[in-house]
């Protein structure tokens, strides 16, 4: 065999090897390893006074939060999430904050000041793949597990 024909063949084959590496663009992206949490999973009016939910990022890729509402609580009611009411907004020049890699965004949610029902809630962030705030991720990333507020 010539050395030419041995070069095609090995260019063919690194060719070949690259174009099926490529990513499916029909398959979903990546998990970016986020972890929504509260400081617990049961509260009580009577006695608690703060929620803190923490979005952890645990990804080797910043995300984003809007310079607007970035957070909302949600009450589930018949089955379904709704009510989402947001208890602060934040402004400034740019369209978007990142969150690095490793970082921990922690706020905190007065149960006193807006929760009358009880019930069961949850915390959804809305967090981008983008700092132009253009590509939502999914949401299973981006909510706490549901807690229970008694009275």
């Amino acid at each position: 065999m010539s050395q030419f024909v041995i070069r095609v063949a090995a260019i063919a084959v690194v060719l070949i090897s690259a174009v099926s590496c490529r990513h499916d663009p029909a398959s979903p992206p990546p998990p970016f390893g986020l972890v929504v949490d509260t400081d617990k999973l049961q509260y009580s009016l009577a006695v608690d006074r703060i929620a803190r939910v923490t979005l952890t990022n645990h990804s080797i890729r910043p995300v984003y939060l809007p310079m607007d509402v970035y957070v909302v609580c949600e009450r589930r009611r018949d089955g379904d999430w709704a009510d989402a009411f947001a208890w602060f907004s934040v402004d400034g020049v740019a369209p978007s904050f990142a969150i690095a890699p490793s970082e921990i965004q922690t706020d905190e949610f007065q149960l006193w000041f807006y929760v009358l029902t009880p019930g069961t809630y949850r915390f959804r962030y809305f967090v981008y793949a983008d700092g132009g705030v253009t590509s939502l991720l999914p949401i299973e990333e981006r909510v706490s597990p549901p807690f229970v507020i008694v009275p």
